[in-house]
Parts: C-alpha cells; sequence; structure tokens
C-alpha cells in the first residue's frame, strides 16, 4: 500500500498520517483455533465494542516490533510468533489517514493475559465464527476470514 507524501491529505487540507499494526492472534487448544478479542470503547460511537488489538507503530520501529510491544503493553503476552502480514487497509478518521498492517499471530495457550492498560475492558477467546458475529467493523471480520480454522 503506497502512503502519500507526509502533510499531503484529501483535497487542499494537509491530513496526518498514522502507521499501525494489528493482530490477528490465536491460540490452538482441543477445540480448535480461538482469537483473541478485546473490549475497548470507540472513539466515534461512545460504546464498547469487540476489537482486534490494534496499536501505532512509534519512530525507529519496524511493525513486528511494534506489534510485539502492543501485544505486551495491551495484554501482557509475551510468548507469541508473528507469523505473517495478511492484509492491509487504510482508513480516514479525525483528520488522521491511518495505515493498517494485519498480521496472524501464534500466542502459546499456556500463557495468560494480563490487562495492563485501561484501554481494554475485557477479552475473549473466541471462536472464529463466534468472533465474526462479536467483531463490529469490517476490515476486522476481513482478517478473521483469513484465518485457517
Amino acid at each position: 500500500m503506497e502512503e502519500p507524501e507526509k502533510g499531503r491529505g484529501l483535497g487542499y487540507f494537509p491530513m496526518k498520517v498514522r502507521r499501525e499494526v494489528q493482530g490477528v492472534i490465536f491460540r490452538k487448544g482441543d477445540d480448535g483455533k480461538r482469537v483473541l478479542l478485546v473490549k475497548k470503547l470507540g472513539l466515534k460511537s461512545h460504546r464498547y465494542l469487540w476489537r482486534l488489538l490494534k496499536g501505532g507503530v512509534e519512530t525507529g520501529e519496524t511493525e513486528r516490533q511494534a506489534l510485539e510491544r502492543e501485544i505486551f503493553e495491551e495484554v501482557g503476552l509475551r510468548n507469541v510468533r508473528i507469523l505473517e502480514k495478511i492484509r492491509e487497509y487504510s482508513f480516514i478518521f479525525g483528520g488522521t489517514q491511518h495505515y493498517v498492517s494485519t498480521f496472524s499471530v501464534e500466542a502459546d495457550p499456556d500463557e495468560n493475559v494480563e490487562f495492563r492498560t485501561a484501554e481494554v475492558m475485557d477479552c475473549t477467546w473466541a471462536k472464529k465464527q463466534q468472533a465474526l458475529q462479536m467483531l463490529h467493523w469490517k476490515d476486522e471480520k476481513q482478517a478473521i476470514e483469513l484465518l485457517e480454522e
């Protein structure tokens, strides 16, 4: 996905650009794969929504480094394997153009989630079909669709 020149936006107004990473974090169990969903307050809707874990890429970080940091900061998981980039998408919100790279991430089934930020209100490990019903945003649902069962 090609990013516009920094500071250039649609029309005549300069637009900020933000690079983000997102994880389809899953763990394998006796009943198959389950995906980690986190419950966060939606900035647009002002209600709690089930989401995939997502965060910004800081200056000097690779996407993989940013994703590892975000996973630890939000849910305390350290024993994760970032497997591959599965999709990219972009959107505009609040005068900022967001570029999101989504990765599949395998979590250690024996490691427990530990809330490390007030942003995350709850979490659950959901089966694929359940996750598709719980997620609000179509881009996140499309990422889940790519997960092999």
